[in-house]
Parts: C-alpha cells; structure tokens; sequence
C-alpha cells in the first residue's frame, strides 16, 4: 500500500509503459521519415545529375555537329577559292605568254625596220615623206612595246600577288 501512496498505482506502471511505447514508436517513425527524406532528396540529387549529365552530353552533341557543319563548309569554301585562284594564275599564264609572244613579234618587226633602215638609209634619196613614214611606224611599235611592257609587269605582280 505504500506504493500506492507514493503515487505508484499498477495501473501507472501501464501508463506509464505504454508513454513509452507510444515514444518509441514516435522515434522509429521520426527515424524511418528522416531515412525516406534522406533517400528521396539522394535519388532527387542522382535524378537531377543525371538529367544534367544527358543535357550536357546532347548539348554537346548538337555543338560538335554544328563546329562540323561549320568545317564542311570552310572546307568547301577553302577549295572554291583554291579553284578560282589556280584559275586566275592560269589566265595570267596565258596572258603574260600571249604578251611575250607580241612583244617577240614587235621586236622583231623593229629589228627588221632598223635592218632596211640601215641597209637603205644611204640610198634613199627620196622624200622626207617616207622617213617620216619609217619613223611614224617606229614610234608607233615603240609606244606598243612600252604598252605591252607595261602590261607585262603588271601581269607578272599579280602572278607574285597570288
């Protein structure tokens, strides 16, 4: 009977067990909650690595199609220009051979005036009419000459250019 002055009733001992029951299971379910959370927020964290992980990865090879779309391009670019290049110092070729060819004709054509000029300079004791003739037609090859000289190196510095 003293425990039951001291305020220890059996029926308290019941309570009292059960409280702690009641904790107990409080605690294992605060513990298997935190244990969820702790796994959702992990397989939130794998989930979003992941997904990033794929974005990059696609990301990447979405830049490294268009970088290679881009050198396919400069490439095709690089062999048009290449083209027009190799065709332009082919013309300049056949321009600067067809101008040397008129400068050879011309100088021909000047050495064999200056040859009759020499051979008939003493017997002609015709008119001034057919000197002046003579050196028209001298002038008028020297200022070709000159022209295709001219003409000549600039065909030869855009040849250098290229």
């Amino acid at each position: 009977m003293q425990d039951q002055g001291l305020g220890h009733s059996p029926a308290g001992k019941q309570q009292t067990n059960y409280s702690q029951a009641q904790t107990g299971r409080k605690t294992r379910e605060n513990r298997q909650k935190t244990a969820l959370f702790f796994v959702l927020v992990i397989l939130l964290w794998v989930g979003l690595v992941g997904a990033g992980y794929f974005a990059v990865r696609k990301h990447l090879q979405k830049s490294e199609q268009y970088f290679a779309g881009q050198m396919d391009e400069l490439k095709a670019e690089n062999q048009r220009i290449t083209e027009d290049i190799v065709g332009a110092m082919q013309l300049f070729e056949q321009e600067l051979a067809g101008s040397q060819e008129e400068m050879q004709q011309i100088r021909r054509e000047m050495d064999m005036i200056q040859e009759e000029m020499e051979l008939t300079g003493e017997s002609i004791t015709g008119t001034d009419a057919t000197r002046q003739s003579l050196a028209e037609r001298i002038t008028e090859l020297d200022q070709q000459l000159a022209g295709l000289q001219e003409q000549l190196r600039k065909l030869e510095a855009a040849v250098r250019a290229l």
